[in-house]
């Protein structure tokens, strides 16, 4: 045993313990943490610090102004069923509309638009409308009591027009094993 090994006289249930200074790292560390817990009351509670009430009341303000900021960037135009009819009408938005509906409503729809959980989307019959505007708005907005999400966030203008676009080609296709005709009837002109 060295001179720094210093038995504790006192016997604790019969262990007995060193009496050895703590390593100076762990003293460093010790300091330091005190010397920081003081700096950061100060900082936190004394107005150095914008109080976290008053910074989520900042914050949720400025989303606020940028939701209504996209909201007018986004439906500022008023799209027509005569413009949509033009945009359904392109093969090149048909095909990039089948890509996206692929890969973000076929989970739902199935494959073919035959319909799964989500509704049939080759027969005449529309459970919110069968006109492209409508279709757009179920698109855009979704139905979150069916489960549909929005898709307005998710994607641009141009990619929910293309996925239009896919979804009004597909009327008529019969796939099999198609879901049971949902909604009003819808015959196209």
């Amino acid at each position: 045993m060295t001179e720094e090994d210093k038995l504790l006289e006192h016997d604790y249930d019969g262990i007995q313990e060193y009496d050895n200074d703590l390593p100076r790292w762990w003293r460093n560390i010790f300091w330091l943490t005190g010397i920081f817990g003081v700096f950061y009351l100060v900082w936190t509670h004394f107005g150095f610090k914008e109080p976290q009430h008053q910074q989520l009341a900042r914050e949720i303000q400025e989303l606020e102004q940028h939701k209504a900021e996209i909201a007018k960037s986004s439906g500022s135009v008023e799209v027509t069923d005569e413009q949509l009819m033009k945009l359904v009408a392109m093969p090149e938005r048909i095909s990039k509309g089948k890509e996206i509906f692929v890969a973000k409503c076929a989970a739902c729809h199935g494959i073919n638009g035959e319909g799964l959980v989500g509704p049939n989307l080759t027969d005449d019959f529309w459970i919110h409308g069968g006109k492209p505007t409508q279709i757009r708005k179920v698109i855009m907005e979704g139905v979150p009591e069916k489960g549909m999400i929005s898709w307005q966030a998710l994607m641009t203008a141009d990619e929910i027009n293309s996925a239009l676009a896919y979804i009004w080609s597909l009327n008529g296709t019969s796939p099999p094993n198609g879901k049971a005709p949902e909604g009003d009837e819808f015959k196209r002109s």
